[in-house]
């Protein structure tokens, strides 16, 4: 009978780890969505512990914007993407051709994204860009 307890114990947490997983990405969904109706977005996706689903407490969640025409400078560029940020959504941006640059650098981020990332929006254009 304790075996049982036991195992149902783990089902629950597994289970509750998950719902807290789909919503911290939906929260980088909502957070996307809405820079996306300020700005045309080529792809969204989040990397890190929240898409491998090892977060904690205390995790950010890593969402990577690819959009064309961002602001080259970086305090305009994370103004422009920190105005809709929502609780532990972490922004950061590249342009399609920073991406790729920072691929072939092998940017850890950018390595997660493409190894284990969740794709929010564009997909197609995201692949093409991370291989």
């Amino acid at each position: 009978m304790g075996g049982r307890r036991l195992g149902r114990t783990v089902i629950r947490a597994v289970a509750e780890r998950h719902a807290e997983q789909e919503r911290l990405i939906g929260e980088a969904r909502t957070y996307v969505e809405r820079l996306a109706r300020r700005m045309p977005v080529v792809a969204a996706g989040v990397a890190g512990s929240v898409a491998r689903g090892d977060f904690n407490l205390w995790s950010d969640v890593d969402v990577v914007v690819v959009a064309e025409n961002l602001p080259q400078r970086v305090p305009e560029r994370l103004e422009l993407l920190w105005r809709d940020k929502l609780g532990a959504v972490q922004p950061v941006g590249f342009t399609p051709d920073e991406l790729r640059t920072e691929r072939a650098r092998r940017n850890p981020l950018v390595r997660e994204l493409a190894a284990r990332g969740v794709i929010l929006l564009g997909e197609p254009r995201l692949r093409e860009l991370l291989t």
